[in-house]
């Protein structure tokens, strides 16, 4: 069975203008050759720090900003390529929730309003029927067929986070993008909104892409797991072996970076006194990113190896891994960087 959504060396570069007159000097590239697909009913976890392009590649998919090469198939169909009505007919089956839960909804209308205006801008819903369909999707989200007479600043944050998802609902689409739904939550909303969401999926057959900072949720939700660093993938796996056996560097290290619950206890890599060595602990710049592997001037496993100029001229292809084809690793030395997992130390 085809997946549902197809994404092929997808690219998003920025131009950074200055000077007198408005010419581009630089690039952003924000992302860059990005591939993945997600099958009907599943969810794939989209993970990295802030600055990494997990948003600009949702936006990029959904087309709420241009991309600047690669392919993106929903459904079998060239979702770039599309103009007009057949574009709009295919973004009733894909929709968005936004990380940011109150400046999302528009302050001046409704509940009722910001609901039912996918239904009613898509021609899906006359005046008798509006306020049913509302009220129906209002229930699902959990919240009171009254709520729709309010005003989102009336709600708590995980109240307007539902009320997100019901506008994402209204049109019943297959494919949904759900970026950092749960950010902006206390630990317990948290819970209830991934709850949710699961329950949704179960109901409706829903296909998410999860794009989260939390570690913790992805883990719960997601079927496979996807690790960008500056604009591209640097490993990608099913979910509990992403968990069980990280395998590039930066994995290893947010995976190490998730707290334990044990202040006696922290994460290192294996076989390290406890500190961990790193030619340069800096971010690099998006714009003048590191030739060779992006991630060689942070990487623990570079300057164990003694700086290996591979790192630094040549970029590591997404390659899969020998004993687990579905297991793809952007790193020269996957071996060595397997064998520095991550464990726990007294």
């Amino acid at each position: 069975m085809p997946p549902l959504l197809e994404v092929d060396r997808l690219s998003k570069h920025f131009p950074v203008r200055g000077g007198l007159l408005p010419r581009v000097r630089e690039w952003v590239r924000a992302v860059d050759d990005v591939s993945f697909s997600i099958a009907s009913r599943e969810t794939l976890g989209l993970v990295g720090e802030s600055g990494c392009g997990k948003t600009t590649v949702g936006r990029t998919l959904l087309r709420l900003v241009p991309a600047t090469g690669g392919a993106v198939r929903f459904q079998g169909r060239d979702l770039l390529a599309m103009q007009g009505s057949e574009l709009r007919r295919a973004r009733r089956q894909m929709q968005l929730i936004f990380q940011d839960p109150f400046g999302s909804l528009n302050p001046r209308m409704t509940v009722g309003q910001i609901v039912g205006e996918p239904l009613w801008f898509h021609g899906l819903a006359n005046r008798s029927e509006l306020n049913d369909r509302v009220t129906a999707l209002l229930k699902q989200v959990g919240l009171r067929p009254e709520s729709a007479q309010r005003y989102p600043h009336e709600f708590s944050g995980g109240q307007r986070q539902r009320i997100g998802i019901a506008r994402a609902l209204a049109l019943e689409p297959k494919f949904i993008v759900c970026d950092e739904p749960t950010s902006a939550l206390d630990v317990s909303i948290r819970a209830q909104i991934v709850n949710l969401l699961q329950d949704l999926q179960a109901t409706h057959g829903l296909s998410y892409l999860m794009i989260s900072h939390d570690l913790g949720v992805v883990r719960h939700v997601s079927n496979a797991v996807a690790v960008m660093y500056l604009g591209r993938i640097v490993e990608q796996a099913p979910t509990e072996a992403l968990y069980e056996s990280p395998t590039h560097p930066y994995t290893q290290l947010l995976l190490g970076a998730i707290p334990v619950p044990n202040p006696a206890r922290r994460r290192v890599p294996r076989g390290t006194a406890g500190k961990i060595e790193v030619a340069d602990d800096s971010i690099p710049s998006p714009i003048n990113q590191p030739a060779g592997c992006a991630f060689h001037p942070r990487c623990p496993l570079y300057a164990r190896l003694g700086k290996p100029e591979s790192c630094r001229t040549a970029l590591p292809e997404l390659t899969p891994l020998p004993q687990d084809p579905a297991h793809r690793v952007r790193c020269h030395f996957p071996t060595e960087a397997g064998q520095s997992l991550v464990e726990l130390v007294s």
